[in-house]
């Protein structure tokens, strides 16, 4: 296996986020070059600690393996310090691989010696630089090895796994003038703060020795058919949640503004069709002060805004573009959870169409009983008199809607409580989608309805955004959707048999800047993406937290 580079933080980046785990020997490893140390200004904020994520993989190891990408950890924690004997301190028996991350602060240049006891096989690396090996199967034993440290932040990462029996994992170091080993004190490590812990049961792949990128491993590249380009000027770091055309031409779209904030904004795009670059659009800020606007769609010369807890209507008086007037159109239930959501905007026939996503405790479990009723719904709002009614029921996290064949609708859920999977839906009125809530839904009471399509966790989707239906080229009718942890783009193909949806789900490119979390089909016939991520393991491994890019057709 190969190593992956660890990438530097920049602004909410989690740089630690990539697997690397190295074969190699019991011996001693010598003092290294000393590596450059980590500005503070390049780290995120940061809080005492560090975060383990361990893999339940299932089945006996016997040395390191790489973890396949695109995969949500079993366990995701905060520890106060590394040093841990216990499956209370795991979260899992037997058979798994575990990462520890943090920075660590060093006080003074010198050499630092470190000492690493691990149950069964382990790895100490240090700014992307292997300081102990202590790989294969063994018992708690320690294992020495040193650096040359300046003074400052270096990223740490120990990759480790177990097989059966005990587990363990201790970090020990000698700094400079220290006579003996000691366990690293909480005081000097610390992990990225505020970060989203996403985390999800069942059995976790190791690469195999035949994998491949699309036979086994996810997609690397950007699909051949497609030329891919960059739009964003510099400076310009959307992090994208929503995306319309307005009749000149210009492409809207909002971007979030982080969790339990009204910092969302609205900007205005230009010059992204055709042939162009970053260099030659424009971004015009038009909207902000936003509560996490998640759709936007632009209808008779206005544009509308789904935010958390209303649908708003954004006037430009005065022909410059920016937001003069705003109007509250339609309110729903909502009751100050994090996760609650209003996903999208479809409009057709004098009526908004969006989702509203339920309640979660950190952690992933759904709310109860639910802070404001009738959530996991797909609703609909009357354009003249903001009237909500409810269309269908049973949702979790619905971050994706859109028109497929025949003109339908349908919505992509995430995995979670009541969810084995992902899944792509066919949305009909009084349809209940097995998502049940207390109090219950409006629809909780209904015949459960199929999803058209599952989709495999962690194998192809973990957080499936947009669908969007292909009207021309090779796959013409097909149905496209992102994924903002997975990454990329998918491709579903879809036939109707007795009047229900079914087909097959399969990946289409990678290659992007970030998760994707919004895509678009423009007037020019490219695919356009929108990226988004947060800190910890919410978006894709290695990538962006933002992105604007299209894919045009090139063949």
């Amino acid at each position: 296996m190969h190593p992956r580079p660890l990438h530097r933080c920049r602004r909410h980046l989690t740089g630690l986020l990539v697997s690397a785990f190295l074969i190699g020997a019991f011996a001693a490893s010598p003092a290294a070059a000393a590596p450059a140390p980590r500005p503070q200004d390049e780290l995120p904020p940061q809080e005492p600690g560090v975060t383990l994520r361990v893999f339940d993989v299932q089945v006996p190891l016997d040395k390191l393996c790489d973890i396949k990408t695109g995969q949500t950890p079993n366990v995701d924690r905060l520890m106060p310090g590394i040093d841990w004997s216990s499956s209370d301190d795991f979260g899992v028996d037997d058979h798994f691989v575990s990462e520890i991350i943090a920075n660590l602060a060093v006080p003074e240049d010198g050499t630092y010696a470190f000492r690493l006891i691990s149950d069964d096989g382990s790895r100490l690396r240090i700014n992307d630089s292997t300081v102990i090996d202590h790989d294969g199967l063994h018992g708690a034993e320690p294992k020495d090895g040193s650096v040359e440290l300046t003074a400052g932040h270096h990223a740490l990462r120990i990759d480790h796994f177990d097989r059966t029996g005990g587990q363990q994992v201790t970090l020990e170091w000698k700094p400079p003038g220290a006579a003996e080993f000691a366990v690293v004190p909480g005081s000097v490590l610390s992990t990225d703060a505020d970060v989203v812990r996403v985390t999800a049961p069942g059995r976790k792949e190791c690469e195999g020795a035949l994998d491949s990128p699309g036979d086994g491993l996810p997609l690397t590249e950007a699909h051949p058919d497609y030329a891919l380009t960059d739009l964003r000027p510099a400076g310009f770091e959307p992090q994208v949640t929503a995306m319309d055309w307005l009749p000149d031409g210009r492409l809207a779209v909002t971007t979030w503004g982080g969790t339990d904030n009204t910092t969302g904004e609205v900007y205005l795009l230009d010059n992204v069709q055709g042939e162009t670059d970053a260099g030659k659009v424009t971004a015009k800020k038009v909207a902000d002060g936003l509560r996490e606007p998640m759709g936007i769609k632009a209808v008779d010369g206005k544009l509308y805004v789904s935010q958390k807890h209303e649908l708003t209507e954004l006037t430009d008086a005065d022909g410059d573009d920016v937001t003069d007037e705003r109007r509250t159109v339609a309110t729903w239930p909502y009751g100050g959870n994090f996760h609650e959501f209003a996903f999208g905007l479809l409009y057709r026939d004098g009526y908004f169409y969006l989702n509203l996503s339920v309640a979660i405790d950190l952690g992933g479990a759904t709310t109860d009983p639910q802070p404001a009723p009738n959530r996991g719904s797909t609703i609909k709002v009357n354009k003249e008199t903001g009237e909500v009614d409810y269309v269908a029921g049973g949702l979790r996290t619905p971050n994706g809607i859109g028109w497929g064949p025949e003109g339908d609708m349908f919505v992509l859920d995430n995995q979670g409580g009541w969810l084995p999977s992902s899944k792509l839906l066919h949305i009909k009125q009084d349809r209940f989608f097995n998502h049940y809530t207390n109090p219950s839904g409006p629809f909780d009471d209904k015949p459960v309805t199929k999803p058209v399509l599952w989709l495999p966790q962690n194998e192809i989707a973990n957080s499936p955004s947009t669908p969007l239906q292909l009207t021309e080229g090779r796959f013409a009718g097909q149905m496209l959707f992102g994924d903002v942890t997975y990454g990329g783009i998918q491709r579903a193909y879809l036939e109707k048999v007795d009047g229900e949806y079914q087909g097959a789900v399969f990946r289409f490119t990678q290659g992007l800047e970030a998760g994707v979390n919004r895509i678009s089909m423009g007037p020019d016939g490219a695919i356009y993406a929108g990226g988004l991520g947060a800190g910890g393991n919410w978006g894709q491994e290695g990538k962006l937290t933002y992105g604007l890019q299209k894919l045009s057709p090139s063949r």
